[in-house]
């Protein structure tokens, strides 16, 4: 079994406006949240081989500091620009990508796309993914190439609300 969570970036600050959307930090909001749904995830679903990230600070600071606070190895953390500006089918792909020997990935993204990949699996609609929000799904595919929806279900969905 492949399990997959989708991870929203956390809150990002909007406080300088010269600032590239790319370069944006995380707001203090955003620098609380992350570490605490770290510890959650690892709680509830222990520790992922693969942390595979937008590009975006947002995102990557967002993916470090779950990397930190899972006392994961730099190589268990990619950066992958596909993964900025995505659409479905690019995180997809991104996900086809991953290698087989991988049974647990988080990927660290955008919405509204997480969103939107979210509601692609078997569950709930859910109408928004918040920040540092994640979605956990489970898949029967025996490889990553092979995952799809109609092979795999979502889990779980948590947010920091749950926890804050």
């Amino acid at each position: 079994m492949l399990r997959l969570g989708l991870v929203r970036h956390a809150k990002s600050s909007w406080d300088y406006p010269d600032l590239n959307d790319h370069d944006r930090p995380l707001n203090k909001r955003g620098k609380r949240d992350a570490p605490i749904m770290a510890a959650k995830a690892q709680e509830l679903f222990g520790v992922p081989d693969l942390l595979l990230s937008s590009t975006a600070l947002r995102a990557y600071t967002t993916a470090k500091t779950f990397q930190e606070e899972m006392s994961l190895k730099e190589g268990q953390l990619e950066k992958n620009g596909d993964l900025y500006h995505a659409s479905i089918e690019d995180v997809m792909n991104c996900i086809s990508m991953i290698d087989d020997k991988v049974s647990f990935a988080l990927i660290f993204g955008h919405n509204p796309t997480t969103t939107y990949l979210a509601n692609s699996f078997n569950g709930d609609m859910i109408d928004n993914v918040p920040t540092c929000g994640l979605i956990m799904l489970e898949s029967t595919a025996s490889s990553w190439m092979e995952l799809e929806p109609t092979n795999t279900k979502r889990v779980a969905f948590i947010y920091p609300k749950l926890y804050v």
